[in-house]
């Protein structure tokens, strides 16, 4: 047998099964929850300043009411979110924390780069973990260094967006 029906043959298993695992990816049901809460971003071990852990809850509120994976978005200590029956919880804590320089930034594309890196946990109602990843943040050319809040709010609400499914 030659060498291009062999590679012809390898590139054809390789696709099928490329095929294969794509299809089982789009077949993934996602959880059906109509109501989210979302809890303060916790520090960690970390010493980040208290602007970007508020920066970073309210990023995440922001843009998770925005995306429609949700019916309704609470905050914590909101009252209301205890009568919501399908209710998932978010918490987010920061793991890592690296603050760069705008200046940098701005002089040179390679060095003052802004990253934190964000474990969320979504749990439902009694507790038990639907979803857990790391989600990581960065800032690499223009903009202050609180931006990076704005990247793990999006980051946060597309994860949502391809897990959950309101009802």
């Amino acid at each position: 047998m030659s060498i291009l029906r062999k590679l012809a043959i390898l590139g054809s298993v390789v696709l099928a099964f490329a095929a294969t695992a794509y299809a089982a990816d789009q077949t993934k049901a996602k959880q059906s929850a109509s109501a989210v809460q979302v809890e303060l971003t916790g520090a960690g071990d970390t010493q980040i300043p208290n602007e970007f852990r508020y920066a970073i809850y309210e990023q995440v509120v922001d843009h998770i009411e925005k995306g429609n994976a949700f019916k309704n978005v609470y905050r914590t200590g909101d009252r209301r979110a205890k009568d919501a029956a399908d209710l998932v919880t978010i918490r987010t804590t920061v793991d890592k924390f690296t603050e760069g320089s705008q200046t940098k930034r701005e002089l040179t594309t390679v060095l003052g780069w802004t990253k934190v890196d964000v474990n969320v946990v979504v749990a439902d109602k009694s507790g038990n973990s639907l979803l857990e990843q790391k989600i990581t943040g960065k800032i690499r050319f223009r903009g202050d260094n609180l931006k990076v809040t704005e990247d793990i709010g999006k980051r946060i609400a597309k994860l949502l967006g391809e897990n959950f499914a309101a009802k």
